[in-house]
């Protein structure tokens, strides 16, 4: 398992970590479809799913 070796992980610690992202876009998801109808509600959403797992830059 190349993909494996190459982050260091084992099989249950990289599916771990899929699903847990697989979770927070998920919830990101469904946010973003709450305020698409609502556009009042919840409108940072997107960018807080982003900042998640996206380094913020200076």
């Amino acid at each position: 398992m190349g993909h494996l070796a190459e982050i260091d992980k084992s099989y249950f610690q990289h599916m771990a970590g899929a699903w847990k992202m697989a979770f927070w876009f998920t919830l990101g998801a469904v946010r973003l479809l709450i305020h698409g109808i609502l556009p009042n509600v919840d409108q940072d959403a997107g960018q807080k799913t982003v900042n998640h797992y996206l380094p913020q830059k200076d």
